[in-house]
């Protein structure tokens, strides 16, 4: 879910440009089909068509614009790039256009051009949630944790039930080894979308953080009840009950679960069957080596 949001396709009400549209009807009629390409997904005969509307009629802004939505839609971002910043020459405080321009960049890897635009936008807009979210996104993406979060706290004053924010919030405050607070927004997540698969095995995580392992095994049972092969739960569960919880049967039918359908994190295999509290150590040796994956 930490992805970078963007109204890819913006109907040209929102472009708040002062022109009037002059087209020719065949213009019109390869912006029509360039556009239904777009929706259809169709993104390379989407910019065949509406290249076309554009030649044939200059001043049809709204070619132009979508044109730019289907060349980042069809891995060009540097001509979509440029077509943005032709825009902004004419409309400099176009901000739907400049949220776009922001996404290019983004597409781009130039982070700290999109980080800057978005701060532009939020200067003027505060309320411009969108941007706030992407801001976030950005930061965290570039490991300035504290910077995402603070844009995120920002968020959730302004719209507490956002999902989307509730959830960032839980895993970037697991990241931030801060689990007690993660809970909380994982919890309220959970309550609107509990077929979320994700939240649970991170919830389950806040609860082995804490050394809550009754309720992390609740969690990892609620994930399992969603994907039953869902390894990385069978595994965790299996974790807890050999060495913290004490029901080696469970236990190990829980990491043969876990191995069956694929857990291969060696790095976690090794550490339990490292751990000095771990029961049935001969049983766990045999079921790991009969898959072929002893350390």
């Amino acid at each position: 879910m930490k992805k970078l949001c963007v109204f890819l396709w913006i109907i040209f009400s929102l472009l708040n440009c002062s022109s009037t549209i002059k087209s020719s009807e065949l213009a019109r009629e390869y912006y029509n089909i360039g556009n239904t390409h777009y929706e259809l997904g169709n993104y390379g005969k989407a910019v065949i068509f509406l290249r076309k509307a554009m030649e044939l009629d200059e001043d049809l802004k709204t070619a132009r614009f979508n044109l730019s939505l289907a060349l980042l839609k069809d891995g060009k971002p540097e001509e979509a790039e440029n077509i943005l910043k032709s825009f902004l020459e004419e409309d400099p405080e176009n901000q739907s256009v400049v949220e776009v321009l922001a996404y290019a960049y983004h597409i781009q890897g130039k982070e700290e051009d999109a980080i800057r635009i978005y701060r532009q936008i939020l200067s003027s807009s505060p309320e411009n949630n969108n941007a706030r979210y992407n801001l976030g996104i950005l930061f965290w993406e570039i490991d300035q944790l504290e910077n995402a979060l603070h844009e995120f706290r920002l968020l959730i004053e302004l719209s507490p039930d956002d999902l989307d924010t509730l959830f960032n919030m839980g895993k970037l405050l697991l990241e931030l080894n801060n689990p007690s607070e993660a809970l909380i927004f994982l919890e309220q997540y959970l309550q609107e979308q509990p077929v979320d698969v994700e939240a649970y095995l991170l919830l389950a995580k806040g609860y082995r953080d804490m050394e809550l392992y009754d309720k992390a095994l609740d969690a990892y049972s609620s994930a399992i009840s969603q994907d039953e092969k869902q390894a990385e739960a069978w595994f965790y569960s299996a974790l807890i009950l050999l060495t913290e919880i004490e029901d080696p049967e469970r236990g190990l039918t829980a990491l043969a679960q876990a191995l069956d359908y694929g857990f291969k994190d060696l790095e976690m295999i090794t550490a339990l069957m490292e751990s000095p509290d771990l029961l049935e150590k001969d049983k766990v040796n045999s079921l790991v080596e009969q898959r072929g994956l002893l350390p």
